[in-house]
Formats: structure tokens, sequence, C-alpha cells
């Protein structure tokens, strides 16, 4: 992480200043410099030297490795999560999700207690391709950023088989 990521410009309501922000394993430090003392400048130099102290002051930058195994389930926009309730009780589901032309997002849970595995699974990827279907879409997967193309056929041809 370079030092000037460590500080932005931050204005929000009618708070106009510098902000100095990071993390350290798993601790956050953020201090804000406001404008109106001194200007900008004065700010900005103010947010450099916290900044130099408190890195003077902090571990170093360790990287942590994390796996994230978002989709066990090999269908794009379905997931089986597996949560604790505050009580302690674990319970697992299939989750399907899809976009909606409003822009939110469409979801549907099945419960693996209630459907069983492979039928919460199923209705699952059921669930998403019928709400792709909605939106006409053939194929879910993901297209390159940089292509501007739609693919799109009937909605009836895309309904779930039986």
């Amino acid at each position: 992480m370079s030092k000037r990521s460590l500080i932005r410009r931050y204005e929000h309501n009618y708070f106009s200043g510098w902000v100095v922000a990071t993390k350290r394993r798993g601790k956050k430090w953020t201090r804000y410099f406001s404008d109106k003392p001194d200007g900008v400048d004065a700010a900005l130099r103010r947010a450099r030297q916290w900044r130099a102290q408190l890195l003077a002051a902090l571990p170093p930058v360790t990287k942590v490795k994390r796996t994230y195994v978002l989709n066990t389930t090999g269908v794009i926009g379905v997931a089986r999560v597996r949560e604790t309730t505050r009580s302690g009780r674990i319970f697992s589901r299939y989750v399907a999700q899809w976009p909606r032309r409003d822009g939110s997002r469409g979801k549907a849970t099945f419960s693996i207690v209630r459907y069983g595995e492979r039928n919460a699974r199923r209705l699952a990827i059921q669930a998403r391709g019928s709400g792709l279907a909605e939106l006409g879409i053939i194929d879910d997967r993901e297209l390159p950023a940089n292509k501007q193309m739609q693919r799109t056929r009937p909605a009836q041809a895309m309904a779930p088989r039986r």
C-alpha cells in the first residue's frame, strides 16, 4: 500500500478536508483534518504529518491469503449457504440470485432440511432460470466488460425444463 493511498479528500455536508485511514490486523485508524482553521494546504500538511507518525508506530503490512469460495455449486448465481443462528443452530440452504429490470436483485432460498439436498439445488437453479427468462437472457455467463452486445431470445424458450 502506497503512502499516497492513505490520504484522500473528503467533503460531506458541512465538512471539507482530508481523511487519513488505514487498517492493520483488523484494527482501523482514521483521522479527519478540516480545511477550516488554516486552509486546504495546511490541512493536507497536518494529514501528512499524522500519516508519517502513524506509519512509524504501526506494524508492517502483512498480506493475508484468503480463499474465497463464492460458488460451490458450479452454477452462476446459485450458492449453497451454511449459516449459524444467534442460538448456535446451524442450517444450510441454497440461494439463487438474478438481476431484475429495475436494477435490483431477485433472490430465492430453498432449505435443505425442507426440500433435501438435490431438490433444494434443483429448485434454486430453476428459480434463477425463471428470473433470467423474464429478462430474456440466453446465457448467464458473464460477458467481457468491453463487449456491448446483448444476447437474447424469447422468454418462453428460456423457461425451466420439467
